[in-house]
């Protein structure tokens, strides 16, 4: 049986997981170790920033139309708030699992999912389909200029729910990048163990 194991950092997306994480790929299964947050408390936060956001538009319009400054302060709080939810959550979720991970001396949750489940692998852009576009759509530019070559992102099922999400993970070289999409491919010729 082919195994690759790779170490990369996982992007915060459907999939719960972040920060540095393990992914193990065999000819019939997925496993993938690190800190991961919960369902209920990534979905508040993921709804939380897609409010913030979004709120700015009908903000800065009604500014327009009623000529008034304090609307246009009202936006800018909303920008912050976002801007803050969305880093103090990236950092301290992730952060506390990770501490939490350490304290009982693992390195964060495992979960497993049939290789053949796995679709839709990419390499480089498309990390934030599904939706994630719609919660930061001002850095997606930028984070998918950062992930071009890097970033392996591909759907498959959750380990805990059964739904599908999206996995994200930055590998550390490009020639990494390829390995990792090849065995999620369940090519592996000429890639090493």
């Amino acid at each position: 049986m082919q195994e690759n194991t790779f170490e990369a950092y996982s992007y915060r997306t459907s999939s719960r997981f972040g920060s540095r994480v393990k992914i193990s790929v065999d000819n019939e299964t997925v496993t993938i170790i690190g800190p991961r947050v919960g369902s209920f408390i990534y979905g508040i936060w993921i709804k939380l920033q897609i409010v913030l956001f979004w709120s700015i538009i009908p903000v800065l319009l009604v500014a327009a139309v009623l000529w008034d400054w304090r609307f246009l302060v009202l936006a800018l709080i909303l920008a912050f708030t976002h801007w803050f939810v969305g880093g103090a959550g990236a950092g301290c979720l992730w952060e506390m699992a990770n501490l939490t991970a350490f304290t009982v001396g693992v390195f964060g949750k495992t979960i497993s999912f049939p290789l053949s489940e796995v679709k839709d692998i990419r390499v480089g852009r498309g990390w934030a389909r599904k939706g994630l576009w719609a919660v930061i759509p001002l850095f997606v530019a930028g984070v998918n200029q950062w992930a071009e070559g890097f970033c392996v992102s591909f759907e498959a099922p959750d380990g805990e729910k059964g739904k599908e999400v999206v996995y994200a993970l930055h590998m550390r070289t490009k020639e990494d990048a390829q390995s990792l999409a090849g065995a999620l491919k369940n090519d592996y010729s000429g890639m090493s163990t």
